[in-house]
């Protein structure tokens, strides 16, 4: 018996394999982007209280009314977007459910989606679920910035969809105006549909601007904006995603979700309107948090011999190992992988080998990814064991 041909080429994740790795040598884990802290507490007694309160069972498909009700209110508040709960919102099992349904919602076989690489590694298993076809972009380092040639060659192809995550996820990058708009400008030449990662919208450094794509002019009505309650509110392992988009791809995604998962946990979406209903000063607090914990990264890797840009936004630092392993670097293309390896077990800290997230691996052959959304006392232990101190 044999597998789908689907399924020709791909692998467990490799994200997931580290913090397993991680586990087995008692390392700490730089690997998967996971809290090592609570979410607020008023959002974990809201949560108790559902399940003391009978929410226990199915919710409706699309989500619970409050928790639509609040999403439609909180992107009016926050960017300006005019959201119908009953007809524009879908809540998902996570942001991963959100990505792989609506590609399955809006591709055919044989169609073509453009992904920017590096990415998260399960973009393509969505496209290749859905039987498309991907069309790889790599973003200019060292800054990763998008590369207007290359993505205009792309879009020649005529692709069904384009994967857009900011900010970005390995890198940090948070795409300029000017960048969405190039993207935008594309999408309604090419009649292209935007799919929108923006799952660390909130957690952005040096006075950087979130801009939905969806903002932009003519992509609200082609555009699959897609959150959730994860990153912002420390609740990973919730499992409470969304997607914003206008009804007739709303409906797409729906027909998927419906019988994909059915519905994301009831108590959970309950408790997640309580955190959506957080004060403004609850994100200034987070940007103010994870701004320490970026600083505190970066003074790490620079102690320890790393080379690596601060991101722009969300938690990640895409490190060179080259001058701390430089008999491995120097291993014609670069063994990432071996240097993860040797990370988590002999210095017991964990990371992403920087090769996971290209198409062209090449590309991350002397990168390591970090994960810092740690308490500080986490990260300076961490600090330690790359120091070699006891």
């Amino acid at each position: 018996m044999n597998p789908a041909q689907r399924l020709t080429g791909l692998t467990e994740s490799v994200i997931r394999e580290m913090t397993r790795l991680a586990e087995a040598h008692n390392a700490l884990n730089l690997s998967q982007g996971f809290p090592d802290f609570d979410p607020p507490r008023q959002v974990l007694a809201a949560a108790t209280e559902a399940l003391k309160s009978g929410y226990n069972q199915y919710a409706i498909t699309w989500g619970s009314p409050r928790l639509r009700a609040a999403l439609a209110d909180k992107y009016a508040r926050w960017y300006g977007m005019a959201v119908d709960p009953e007809t524009d919102v879908t809540i998902t099992c996570g942001v991963t459910e959100a990505i792989i349904a609506a590609l399955l919602g809006v591709v055919d076989p044989g169609d073509r989606v453009v992904i920017l690489e590096p990415a998260h590694e399960n973009y393509l298993p969505g496209v290749l679920f859905a039987g498309g076809e991907p069309l790889w972009v790599p973003l200019s380092p060292p800054d990763f910035a998008l590369d207007e040639t290359r993505l205009r060659a792309a879009f020649a192809r005529r692709p069904t969809a384009i994967i857009v995550n900011t900010p970005h996820n390995p890198t940090g990058r948070v795409f300029t105006r000017r960048e969405l708009a190039l993207i935008a400008d594309l999408c309604i030449e090419h009649d292209t549909i935007a799919i929108t990662d923006e799952i660390y919208e909130h957690i952005l450094y040096d006075g950087r601007e979130h801009v939905p794509p969806a903002t932009l002019p003519g992509m609200a009505e082609r555009t699959i904006t897609i959150s959730g309650l994860s990153k912002t509110y420390a609740a990973t392992g919730w499992r409470v995603g969304w997607v914003i988009a206008p009804p007739a791809l709303s409906n797409a995604v729906r027909t998927v979700h419906d019988f994909l998962t059915i519905c994301a946990p009831t108590p959970l979406q309950e408790a997640a309107s309580v955190a959506l209903a957080l004060p403004d000063d609850y994100y200034a607090g987070l940007i103010r948090a994870y701004t320490a914990r970026r600083e505190k990264m970066m003074t790490i890797l620079k102690e320890t011999g790393f080379r690596a840009a601060p991101p722009e936004g969300a938690y990640y630092v895409m490190a060179d190992f080259s001058a701390v392993r430089p008999e491995v670097a120097e291993q014609p293309p670069g063994d990432d992988v071996t240097f993860a390896r040797w990370l988590t077990v002999e210095k017991k800290v964990a990371v992403v080998p920087g090769s996971s997230f290209y198409h062209d691996r090449a590309l991350g052959r002397r990168l390591v990814r970090f994960a810092f959304p740690k308490r500080l006392e986490t990260l300076e232990e961490a600090g330690r064991r790359l120091k070699g101190e006891e």
